[in-house]
């Protein structure tokens, strides 16, 4: 009899102990659930700062929120922080001041679209003793890998990307300079270049120009003629967005090019995004 009942007495323990291991698990995974509903929102101290007007503290909150973002939605939110950010004082009022030795420096996002055929393009211009430069992306590609680097007046030089397929999506970059043998780094937020649609083809003109903030330069338009199959610069010429749209005469075997430019700021550096489309003069 002693016997049955020790051996009650254990089973009831070991169930007892089950349950309560059971009750455990059940308690942990609730508590992992719910720290992953009530997860702190990554863009919340950007959305406050720029709500009390702190302009610098929300462009650092909004970079420090890159990493944390896990979804689309939140990315695309981001975007939007972004782009209302940069609409009050377009940019200008980014944390960034020229490396020494630098006193002008403009980096460009390109969209260019030609018969059958996009790719996407970083140039870099800059008036210092520029040596090294590299543009990091979300993704870790250096956008300026093999670029080829051209002079620009007597003391710029000009950094041109080689032309890719993969898009500019929007993120946090990183902007790398060797200037004067010292190393320069500095975190870009930018939107995204892809699958702009600001210009049609057919015809060569302004389709759906994007929204240009009134804090920022008006949006322009470039126009090139290009001589082939060098693609040697033929004519040139820039022109306000409501401009009518006109074309030298007709030469035999050439190339026309129209661009679409927006311009904004990230603190002293200039940044350009730009829709090109072009195709051969029929």
């Amino acid at each position: 009899m002693k016997h049955a009942t020790l051996a009650g007495l254990l089973l009831a323990l070991s169930c007892g102990l089950l349950n309560l291991g059971l009750l455990n698990v059940s308690s942990v995974m609730a508590t992992e659930h719910f720290m992953e509903t009530e997860r702190t929102d990554p863009l919340q101290p950007a959305t406050l700062a720029l709500l009390q007007g702190d302009n610098r503290h929300a462009w650092q909150s909004l970079q420090q929120a890159w990493p944390a973002l896990n979804s689309d939605a939140e990315r695309r939110s981001w975007q939007g922080m972004l782009a209302a950010l940069s609409a009050q004082h377009c940019g200008k009022d980014f944390p960034l001041t020229l490396p020494d030795g630098v006193s002008e420096l403009r980096l460009e996002l390109i969209q260019r679209d030609a018969p059958l055929l996009r790719d996407y393009r970083v140039q870099l211009t800059g008036e210092g003793s520029i040596t090294a430069a590299e543009l990091v992306d979300p993704a870790g590609h250096n956008r300026l890998a093999g670029a080829q680097w051209e002079a620009e007046g007597s003391k710029g030089v000009r950094v041109v990307g080689a032309d890719l397929p993969m898009p500019l999506p929007a993120g946090l970059y990183q902007l790398r300079l060797t200037v004067a043998g010292k190393e320069w780094q500095v975190a870009l937020p930018l939107p995204a270049v892809q699958d702009l649609d600001w210009l049609s083809r057919s015809p060569l003109a302004v389709a759906n120009p994007p929204s240009n903030p009134a804090s920022c330069t008006p949006l322009w338009l470039d126009q090139a003629v290009l001589a082939r199959p060098q693609y040697s610069l033929l004519w040139w010429n820039r022109l306000p967005l409501d401009s009518k749209v006109g074309w030298p005469a007709a030469t035999p075997d050439s190339w026309r090019t129209l661009s679409l430019v927006q311009t904004s700021q990230r603190g002293q550096l200039v940044l350009q995004l730009s829709h090109s489309q072009a195709g051969p003069v029929e």
